[in-house]
């Protein structure tokens, strides 16, 4: 057992403590090792959504929502022109100067350049090797279990026109996808391999660079890149702002022509003089012969019902030695006729 101190030895402990001649720190028999401080960063928890200083969705606001819509439609324009099962995404948009937007390239696959009128400067899409010759292996005719191989060596004059036709689709895509924001005529001017050749803004001009990965078969096979000078897109910052969802940007396009197909829509139309409740066992002894009553008053006008639903009020009569009603009023649900026809 451990001694137990007296009253004496207690008062003398806690007066050496005061005094500090007794240290309360406890003795590591072990060597102490060096504090270690890890970098720490402020994070605010309340920020949901944050992106980096070189971002593009920061400089353009709602411009992914464009280029959302743009990757779906030209998902589609691939899958139906090649038959092939064809899925197009996008990755975040960054931020760069046109000279360096061109070196990333490496001098490899092909590039278009297209004029968006009345836009102020073009674009440019560039489809890298592996998906240049993916799809002129598809074009010229390519089993669908043949693997896509990314050759290295330059395309040749006539692959790039070859390409020329995938890469005309792009313009009706983009007209569509940037329609809520400007009505443009995207027009393909030139397809070409030679990086050196192809100039459309000064080399330090802030450019907006957006990367579009393809799937073949869920298969990755190549990807598309998308060079815009922001300057091309600045004087529509507004506009891109009052892009609120997707949704929202297609429904204007989709709206009237919904609206113009509902009218063409055909419907049931009903003359109704009576209506009236039975009984399933009255139903079932019902014999040829019998006469039901429905509480209808000769002298009263018809009720016509579309979708079941009561529109007007009509007499009832003949034209052209056939059964017609005469509209006289529209109907009210609140117990009554208003109005006439």
């Amino acid at each position: 057992m451990e001694p137990i101190l007296s009253k004496e030895e207690i008062a003398d402990l806690l007066t050496a403590i005061r005094a500090g001649k007794v240290s309360m720190d406890l003795v590591d028999q072990e060597p102490s090792q060096r504090r270690r401080f890890l970098p720490a960063t402020e994070l605010d928890l309340v920020q949901s959504y944050a992106r980096a200083k070189s971002s593009g969705e920061m400089r353009v606001p709602n411009l992914d929502i464009v280029l959302d819509n743009f990757a779906r439609r030209f998902t589609t324009s691939l899958t139906n022109i090649l038959q092939r099962n064809f899925a197009v995404d996008r990755d975040e948009i960054a931020t760069t100067n046109f000279q360096q937007s061109l070196l990333d390239l490496k001098s490899q696959g092909a590039v278009g350049i297209y004029a968006m009128s009345p836009l102020k400067h073009g674009c440019l899409f560039h489809f890298d090797t592996l998906l240049s010759f993916t799809l002129l292996e598809i074009m010229l005719g390519s089993s669908q279990s043949s693997e896509s191989l990314a050759l290295d060596r330059n395309l040749t004059t006539i692959e790039m026109a070859i390409l020329r036709t995938c890469m005309q689709d792009i313009c009706q895509d983009l007209q569509a996808a940037m329609r809520p924001v400007v009505e443009m005529q995207v027009g393909l001017s030139k397809v070409e391999n030679n990086f050196r050749l192809v100039s459309i803004v000064e080399p330090e001009t802030e450019v907006l660079v957006t990367r579009f990965p393809i799937q073949l078969g869920g298969e990755n096979c190549g990807q598309m890149r998308l060079i815009i000078p922001y300057l091309t897109l600045e004087p529509m910052r507004e506009k891109f702002k009052a892009l609120v969802t997707i949704a929202q940007a297609t429904t204007n396009s989709w709206t009237p022509v919904i609206l113009q197909r509902a009218l063409d829509m055909e419907s049931p139309v009903v003359a109704r003089s009576g209506q009236l409740n039975m009984s399933i066992r009255r139903i079932l002894s019902l014999q040829p012969g019998d006469i039901i009553d429905l509480p209808y008053n000769p002298d009263q006008p018809l009720t016509i019902l579309a979708e079941e639903q009561p529109l007007f009020t009509a007499i009832s009569g003949e034209r052209n030695g056939k059964k017609a009603f005469h509209i006289t009023s529209r109907h009210s649900s609140k117990g009554g006729v208003h109005g006439t026809a």
